[in-house]
């Protein structure tokens, strides 16, 4: 399937090379218990939206791979945790989770921190699949 390519401003054709699914969580295996503790068993406040869509409760969704496998086909796809990111996206202050776009010549922001806070159901992938190819199209 042909993915889309965002018209923006006057008709212009904005052709995204790169999308960054960027956790509010750190990565490493240690950083990975220790959410996994505070969230399920400590019941902490330190849920990440973009967790709870991508993983169940031990293992990351079959349906998610599916949708960075068909994203794959056409761009570039980095999926990082905070302390993984690369300088150009974390002098940018973008507020987490979120996904950024990038084109030849900028980072944009097409999938905010608060729009995650808004889905009905923080399991579905398709509800973010969905949402996200009609903000690149």
């Amino acid at each position: 399937m042909k993915l889309p390519i965002k018209k923006s401003g006057q008709g212009k054709m904005t052709r995204f090379k790169t999308f960054y699914f960027i956790y509010d969580a750190d990565g490493g295996i240690f950083n990975k218990i220790k959410y996994w503790l505070n969230k399920n068993i400590f019941k902490k406040n330190t849920a990440c939206e973009l967790c709870d869509i991508s993983h169940g409760k031990f293992f990351v969704r079959l349906e998610w791979l599916d949708f960075i496998r068909e994203l794959e086909k056409e761009y570039k796809i980095e999926v990082l945790h905070r302390n993984e990111l690369p300088k150009k996206i974390r002098e940018k202050n973008f507020q987490y989770p979120c996904v950024i776009g990038e084109t030849n010549s900028e980072l944009r922001e097409v999938f905010s921190n608060a729009e995650f806070r808004d889905f009905e159901n923080l399991t579905n992938v398709r509800e973010l699949r969905e949402q996200f190819l009609g903000k690149i199209s």
